[in-house]
């Protein structure tokens, strides 16, 4: 992951270039964001858990699937469901799993395509009131 300026969000898809824009339409994992109060409790470097908007200032674990955003003037996101720590973070650092767990962000999906630039406002705006409830799972 790196640091771009600005990034184009494409419906259904994700941001261009990103290896998981090229999932099917639709995918749950379009975007992950991460809140840069839980990044800086983490003690991790940006962009180490894969992130692809650091959000200051909103709680997005404590968002419900279904919350929708706006990301700057264009884009609009909806949550999908919180994402999952894979084995993956405890190669960064041993105990990274855990540490983690309910802390790594939301996936979303893209309903709105745009760009989004670096410091551009989110904001909150309405709850999809058919999106799947998900249940959390438990720490393995």
């Amino acid at each position: 992951m790196r640091r771009v300026p600005e990034a184009h969000a494409v419906e259904q898809h994700g941001f261009q270039g990103d290896r998981h824009q090229r999932r099917a339409v639709g995918h749950k994992r379009q975007l992950l964001l991460l809140d840069e109060a839980q990044r800086a409790a983490l003690d991790v470097p940006e962009g180490a858990l894969k992130e692809n908007v650091l959000v200051e200032g909103l709680p997005l674990d404590a968002l419900p699937p279904g919350q929708r955003l706006a990301l700057g003037d264009e884009v609009v996101v909806e949550l999908t469901e919180p994402c999952v720590p894979c084995w993956k973070l405890d190669a960064l650092r041993p105990g990274l799993l855990k540490e983690s767990w309910a802390r790594r962000g939301q996936l979303a999906r893209v309903l709105k395509a745009g760009t989004v630039k670096e410091g551009d406002p989110v904001r909150l705006l309405d709850v999809n009131p058919d999106a799947p409830r998900i249940i959390r799972p438990k720490l393995p």
